[in-house]
């Protein structure tokens, strides 16, 4: 006997998962710039990174995060790791264990300087894998690259690009403040969750520019 899949189900999980998800990065970007509100302009720099360790090789940790690509995390004597409310160590991780680092990201080499490692709970890697699974169909992430009436378009951190509309339904946020659309423009990365369909977003939060303007 085959069990169907319910997609409103599948939706809700998604979104809730992707709602913490962008909890537990905005906490990370909290406690690095200590409660002070992101820049609206200026390269993004400094800022959490979630993922689920694949390797660990002498001081360079890989991880996959839910936009299904890989970045190497690098250490280095000043790297602070934490675990459940402890101190911990490299050693302390291992693949398949959900982290976030929180350092200079390198967007091309895809690599970041950590600076500090969280160890998070183990109920997050699947978390993570509800994303990775559900990426570009309930939710999607990336940079903008047209803004075209009711129609915007984003280069996602996987190479692909995707179109999505808005609507007087789409709710719009400025890191973690209510804003409208015409706050948007080419440039700015994105997080969206998708309505049913993948084709209109139910929301969008800008995170910052990617580059100084």
């Amino acid at each position: 006997m085959k069990t169907r899949t319910n997609p409103q189900m599948l939706c809700a999980v998604a979104a809730a998962a992707l709602l913490l998800f962008s909890a537990v990065c905005a906490a990370a970007q909290d406690g690095e710039n200590e409660a002070q509100p992101a820049p609206r302009i200026g390269t993004m720099t400094r800022h959490g990174l979630a993922g689920v360790v694949t390797s660990i090789s002498e001081s360079t940790i890989v991880i996959e995060i839910p936009e299904n690509v890989s970045f190497s995390v690098h250490t280095g004597p000043l790297t602070r790791i934490n675990g459940a409310g402890h101190a911990a160590a490299l050693s302390d991780l291992h693949p398949g264990d959900p982290i976030l680092a929180n350092g200079d990201i390198d967007e091309q080499a895809r690599t970041i300087q950590a600076i500090a490692i969280t160890i998070q709970a183990p109920f997050a890697a699947q978390m993570f894998q509800t994303l990775r699974t559900s990426f570009g169909k309930t939710w999607t992430a990336g940079i903008v690259t047209t803004v075209q009436g009711n129609s915007i378009t984003v280069a996602r951190r996987d190479g692909q690009s995707q179109t999505f509309g808005v609507d007087e339904g789409t709710v719009w946020r400025l890191h973690d403040q209510p804003t409208t659309s015409a706050t948007i423009r080419a440039g700015e990365s994105i997080r969206v969750q998708l309505r049913t369909g993948a084709s209109l977003a139910s929301q969008v939060t800008i995170q910052g520019m990617t580059h100084p303007h």
